[in-house]
C-alpha cells in the first residue's frame, strides 16, 4: 500500500503473510492433557497470592511448567507447514486479549520466539508452548493486578507471521510520548530484530521527530547498543539469534542526515495514516528490509 504525507512524500508499505492459533487452543490442550482442574487450581491462588515470601513465584512458576508442557496438535502444525513455504522461517508471537488495548498496552511483556519453522515440529511447538506461558511470569500476572483485570479473564491467542530480516526495526509514536504533541510522529529505531526495542536492552534507540504537517525531521537521540539481533541466512530454524557487535560508523541513519530526513519522513506518512485509518494515536511496530517498510502490528497508544 501506497501512503502519502501532507507534503506529499510517498511512503508504501507492506505486511507480512502470516496465520492464527486462535484463543481457546491453550485450554483445549489443558483438556486433552486432563490438566483443567489442576490449572484452575492454581491459577485462583495466583489471584491473591502474596508477593511477600515467594508465594507468589512459587504458583507462576508451577502454571508456567504446566503450561509449558503443553504442545498444539500436530493437525495444526501440518497446516501452518501447509500456509507458509516450506523453507520459511517465522517468528511465534503473543496476541493477548489484555493487550494492545487503549490504556493497557503490555508492549514486550509476552513472548515473541524468533527463527522457528513447522518443518521442526519439536522446536515450533515449544515456541507456541513459550508464548502461552508467558502470561504466568511474575511480570504479568502484576501488570493485570494494577490494571484490574481478573487472572481468569486473560487468555493467550499466537500469531504467526513469516520471520523478516531486517536492517532496521522501529516503534512508531504517533503522538510524541515526549511532550504529547500531536502534531508530530516520534520514531524509535534500533539496528536488526525488533527484540532489541521490546525486551528493554541496555542502550537507546535511534528517535526521531518528524512533524505531520510540516515535513520537519529532529534528531533526538543516537543509538547505542552494543549489539544487534540477526536472523541466520542458513542453518536451523531453531529459535536462536546471532548476536553481533554494532558497527554505527557504517550505519546511514547515524553518518547520513539526508538518509536520516528521507526515512523520518516516510515513518511519519505510514504512521499518520495508520492514526487516521484507525482513529486514534497509535503505537506502530515494523521494520526496514531494505528499502521496503512492512508493519507487523499496530496497537492504540496509551494516553
Amino acid at each position: 500500500m501506497t501512503v502519502y504525507s501532507d507534503q506529499g512524500v510517498s511512503a508504501s508499505f507492506r505486511v507480512p503473510s502470516g496465520a492464527v492459533l486462535p484463543f481457546g487452543s491453550m485450554e483445549l490442550e489443558l483438556e486433552k492433557s486432563n490438566s483443567t482442574e489442576a490449572f484452575r487450581s492454581i491459577l485462583e491462588k495466583i489471584e491473591t497470592a502474596k508477593q511477600e515470601g515467594g508465594e507468589l513465584d512459587v504458583l507462576c512458576h508451577q502454571l508456567q511448567e504446566l503450561i509449558s508442557s503443553l504442545k498444539p496438535s500436530n493437525d495444526f502444525i501440518e497446516s501452518i507447514g501447509r500456509i507458509f513455504p516450506s523453507n520459511a522461517r517465522l517468528i511465534v508471537r503473543s496476541s493477548a486479549n489484555v493487550e494492545d488495548l487503549a490504556g493497557i498496552s503490555a508492549a514486550g511483556l509476552y513472548e515473541s520466539i524468533p527463527n522457528a519453522s513447522p518443518s521442526n515440529p519439536t522446536v515450533f511447538g515449544n515456541a507456541v508452548s513459550q508464548v502461552w506461558a508467558s502470561m504466568y511470569t511474575r511480570r504479568a500476572v502484576l501488570s493485570r493486578r494494577a490494571t484490574g483485570v481478573p487472572q481468569k479473564e486473560a487468555s493467550m491467542a499466537v500469531l504467526i507471521q513469516e520471520m523478516l530480516s531486517p536492517d532496521l526495526s522501529f516503534v512508531l509514536h504517533t503522538v510524541s510520548p515526549t511532550n504529547q504533541d500531536n502534531n508530530c510522529v516520534e520514531a524509535e529505531i534500533a539496528s536488526g530484530l525488533g527484540e532489541t526495542l521490546a525486551s528493554g536492552t541496555r542502550g537507546t534507540p535511534w528517535q526521531i521527530s518528524s512533524g505531520k504537517f510540516d515535513g520537519q525531521v529532529k534528531t533526538l537521540a543516537f543509538a547505542n547498543f552494543s549489539e544487534e539481533l540477526l536472523v541466520r541466512g542458513e542453518g536451523p530454524a531453531d529459535g536462536e539469534v546471532i548476536r553481533l557487535t554494532v558497527d554505527y560508523s557504517k550505519k546511514p541513519l547515524t553518518v547520513d542526515s539526508v538518509f536520516r530526513r528521507q526515512l523520518g519522513q516516510r515513518l511519519c506518512a505510514v504512521g499518520f495514516f495508520l492514526e487516521r485509518k484507525f482513529g486514534c494515536p497509535q503505537d506502530v511496530e515494523g521494520c526496514l528490509v531494505g528499502k521496503d517498510i512492512f508493519i507487523v502490528q499496530t496497537r492504540p497508544q496509551p494516553q
